[in-house]
């Protein structure tokens, strides 16, 4: 079992090291990184990067890019009742990332936000993309954070959201969620996506998708439910959105098939490519078998 300072330690340096950090960077292009919402067209469409995609052509790239920004804004929209009311509301991204939920945030509510992110290379990213839009009196950024110990002030948040990043912390899952209650104000809102594994599922199933990971095992909608209720929670809403993960997670397979894997030569390795491209088909297969699933949730805090 994974102690909240072993999580903290195995992700920072996953996210840090090279062919992660690279393999993410390159796939999602440094403002997402997380699963995407696709439209019914981009779902059936059988796409390739190919040299067209110089004249314009939509590539993979391309589609899981704007599937990703219908993702964050779905985020927005269930977060805008906690900062009504407010000229200056303030919020926290747990797993921030390269700072993109962050900033739109930001830019939609005009609150400031605070990020609480372990990677120091995606913190890096995230100050420098801050600078460039004179964004960071806004943006915080504390350092080097865990989403189980954010070393903030408690019961000052309007707002914390988080996507697809509480699945990382394993076993110490609760915590995450009691941190959020902790921060928060009474009324505020957490607001966050993740992949989960289906509710009773045959975990014995799942080896391959744990292992992409490296995890135990996965979340769960009513597990989530129950950890939110004993930190304080009610459940406001949860909006199903499982059917993305295979269209999600297939489309990255399919540029890693293409040109994407020639062009991550140098940067990402062939090791890292070939295990990323075994985990991602067993993560299409227990999706299409429904065994994990993908969805937002909204609780405020009692």
């Amino acid at each position: 079992e994974r102690t909240p300072r072993g999580y903290s330690v195995a992700m920072g340096y996953y996210y840090d090291d090279g062919d992660a950090f690279n393999f993410y960077l390159a796939i999602w292009g440094g403002d997402h990184c997380h699963v995407g919402i696709y439209t019914p067209e981009e779902e059936a469409q059988n796409l390739q990067a190919t040299a067209g995609a110089e004249k314009g052509e939509n590539t993979e790239s391309d589609t899981i890019l704007l599937a990703s920004h219908r993702a964050l804004e779905k985020i927005l929209e269930l977060s805008k009742p906690a900062f009504e009311g407010k000229s200056e509301g303030l919020a926290m991204d747990m797993g921030s990332a390269y700072g993109g939920c962050a900033r739109a945030l930001s830019q939609e509510y005009g609150c400031k936000v605070v990020c609480v992110e372990l990677s120091k290379r995606e913190n890096e990213i995230n100050l420098q993309r801050n600078i460039e839009l004179k964004m960071q009196d806004k943006i915080i950024i504390p350092g080097e954070l865990s989403f189980l110990d954010t070393q903030q002030e408690a019961g000052v948040f309007d707002c914390c959201v988080s996507e697809d990043s509480i699945l990382h912390a394993g076993k110490a899952r609760p915590a995450v969620v009691a941190e959020a209650a902790r921060i928060l104000r009474k009324g505020g809102l957490f607001v966050f996506s993740d992949i989960m594994q289906k509710d009773c599922v045959d975990t014995s199933t799942l080896k391959d998708v744990y292992d992409r990971i490296g995890l135990e095992d996965m979340g769960s909608p009513a597990k989530y439910i129950e950890w939110a209720s004993q930190a304080g929670f009610q459940l406001k809403r949860y909006e199903d959105f499982s059917s993305q993960i295979a269209v999600h997670y297939g489309k990255i397979l399919k540029m890693l098939e293409g040109p994407t894997r020639e062009k991550l030569r140098g940067k990402v390795s062939d090791e890292y490519i070939t295990s990323m491209m075994k985990g991602l088909r067993a993560w299409v297969a227990a999706s299409h078998a429904g065994s994990i699933v993908w969805g937002f949730f909204v609780f405020e805090k009692l």
